[in-house]
């Protein structure tokens, strides 16, 4: 008979100090400085986080209740935007292509733990979003996803495996709902 391993979860992360000095030292920026300028104020915005590593076109926009957590490791193209109370867990890379709306309260999360390790350890995997795609409210992307080009997420949604391109999907777990036609 196999005997079972003693659950004994880990209790701190796995970062550098370092890493760790400077993510508290974001959350202190993310907390204040970040969330304090007016959205007019757009580029302000654009820099902090630019300060911390993020990878950010010109036009992007943020909004100052967007949470994001890690930013060195976020990426977004032109004209894409973050909504109201997203929560951007960047603890792999999060690649937010060209012209993509991401609503309000979304969340996209990198990080895990795994269930079958005594250990309880955190697993990351990156998060792909491509051009054109829409996230609508109150998604969940989860870790290790791919959204296709041009792919709506309904609001609501859980998304645990990746899309294809021109795809409507909803639910939980999300599933294909229809394919995305554009009218000429």
């Amino acid at each position: 008979m196999k005997s079972k391993p003693i659950f004994d979860p880990v209790q701190t992360t796995p970062f550098a100090k370092k890493t760790k000095i400077k993510a508290h030292l974001w959350i202190l920026v993310n907390s204040t400085l970040f969330r304090l300028m007016p959205l007019q104020v757009r580029k302000f915005r654009i820099g902090l986080l630019r300060l911390f590593g993020a990878k950010l076109a010109d036009t992007v926009t943020i909004s100052r209740t967007a949470n994001i957590e890690h930013p060195w490791n976020l990426t977004m193209g032109h004209l894409s935007s973050l909504g109201d109370n997203s929560w951007v867990y960047c603890l792999a890379p999060i690649i937010i292509g060209e012209k993509c709306c991401i609503g309000k309260d979304v969340y996209l999360i990198t990080g895990s733990h795994d269930i079958n390790d005594s250990g309880f350890n955190m697993i990351t995997k990156p998060i792909f979003i491509n051009d054109g795609s829409w996230i609508a409210t109150g998604a969940y992307i989860l870790p290790g996803t791919s959204i296709g080009k041009y792919t709506v997420v309904a609001a609501g949604s859980i998304v645990v495996k990746s899309t294809e391109e021109y795809s409507v999907v909803g639910g939980n777990p999300a599933k294909v709902i229809r394919k995305r036609e554009f009218n000429q």
